[in-house]
């Protein structure tokens, strides 16, 4: 049974997104560009993942799973969402850090361990070491199964060379974009997520947003998200359970990647971009919400809730004269947790910043899939309406370049 979509509102005025921005992406859509739409649609790709995830559950207790950025930021909020108390271990090692490796490993029965190598490219060069370091740490013999572009890149022929098992990444289906394919699903499946529900949820959104477009929940979104866009120069993305913070941290990498370009569609300087900022509630009210409300003006935030359940058991009046405590008997930690929630955003919103709030009843797979589709469709739109690429990434390789200069990789 599929879950209606979560709810999403706005304290500021926003105008529609534009037709002209809604025929771009229908335009970009049809020529094969947009691939994470595809997705969910996907049956033949899930399958895949799922099968070769129950397969390995059934013959490993822990999965490491080498990979960066796009590779490893949207498995981690499935994992921080959804991952209490499920069968399957997975480790993310998303750092070319040794302590941290080898913290990672302590204690690990390689007989019993596989390794996850996520790389679309197939030559990331944090990934590669990350990946080259656990082979060293838990042995050559190692299982490993290789997440890749299925034809191009050294660990494609790596996955033919020696003969890992493997699974495609679409070639139109950007690293930042990837969380709903084998990049996220295989290492979630092992875990034991309900990876179909993350697709019942995204797909959910998806005909949402192909009924209804600038008036479905994504277009709604890319509007309130658009409105502040060039007035304050900072998202902070605020959720108020921490549960949701890694996804907080998959949107930052998503919005701040997509969207800080330094040229337009038609090649003229723009230099635009609005900076991220991935907030923990209620944890930052004492230390961030002090800046919002009395700093600069420069801040747009979108606050994201989930329902909880009523605690319904007496609560003994043990605090009750103290003033301090008393009021707290009988009311849960969720409780307080959402009254601060709906008391931040309505402080900034008293201050004049634009606010945006997305409630979601429960943490759930369908409501996880949502969040992902909504936001990524958001980012794409309003990188549309903004007329620039919200696909690529320029001013990343500078760096990759210096990089593997001064690692001396050949040819650099």
């Amino acid at each position: 049974m599929s879950e209606s979509l979560f709810h999403f509102s706005t304290d500021h005025d926003c105008s529609p997104v534009s037709f002209e921005a809604l025929e771009l992406f229908r335009q970009w859509r049809g020529e094969g560009h947009l691939g994470f739409l595809d997705l969910p649609l996907n049956s033949s790709l899930h399958d895949e993942a799922s099968q070769l995830a129950a397969k390995y559950t059934a013959c490993f207790d822990t999965l490491f799973v080498a990979g960066i950025g796009g590779s490893s930021l949207g498995l981690r909020a499935i994992l921080s969402a959804l991952g209490t108390d499920l069968p399957g271990k997975v480790v993310v090692v998303d750092s070319p850090d040794s302590l941290v490796i080898r913290r990672a490993v302590s204690g690990a029965d390689p007989g019993r361990s596989a390794v996850a190598v996520v790389t679309k490219s197939g030559g990331t060069a944090e990934t590669m070491s990350i990946f080259m370091e656990l082979r060293r740490l838990l042995g050559s013999s190692i299982r490993v199964i290789a997440i890749t572009d299925p034809v191009r890149g050294e660990l494609r022929k790596l996955c033919v060379e020696k003969q890992w098992d493997s699974l495609p990444v679409p070639p139109n289906v950007g690293g930042r974009f990837s969380v709903l394919s084998p990049v996220g699903l295989f290492p979630a499946g092992f875990a034991g997520v309900d990876t179909q529900g993350l697709l019942n949820g995204a797909r959910n959104v998806l005909n949402d947003f192909d009924t209804m477009g600038e008036r479905s929940l994504a277009g709604r979104m890319t509007g309130a998200f658009l409105a502040s866009f060039k007035s304050h120069p900072i998202h902070v993305f605020m959720p108020y359970s921490n549960l949701l913070y890694d996804m907080a941290l998959w949107f930052a990498q998503l919005w701040g990647e997509s969207l800080g370009k330094a040229k337009s569609l038609s090649g003229a300087p723009v230099n635009t971009g609005q900076t991220p900022l991935a907030c923990r509630g209620p944890a930052d009210q004492h230390s961030l919400v002090q800046l919002f409300m009395e700093g600069p003006a420069d801040k747009t935030a979108t606050i994201v809730t989930e329902g909880f359940a009523q605690v319904t058991e007496p609560v003994p009046g043990e605090f009750s004269h103290i003033p301090t405590m008393g009021y707290l008997e009988g009311r849960s930690p969720d409780e307080l947790r959402t009254a601060e929630a709906e008391a931040t955003a309505a402080a900034l919103a008293e201050r004049g910043l634009p606010v945006s709030r997305i409630h979601i009843p429960e943490i759930s797979a369908e409501y996880t899939g949502q969040l992902f589709m909504s936001l990524e469709i958001a980012t794409v739109l309003c990188g549309l309406a903004l007329g620039i690429n919200p696909l690529d990434q320029p001013g990343v390789e500078r760096g990759k370049i210096l990089t593997y200069r001064a690692m001396k990789r050949e040819g650099y």
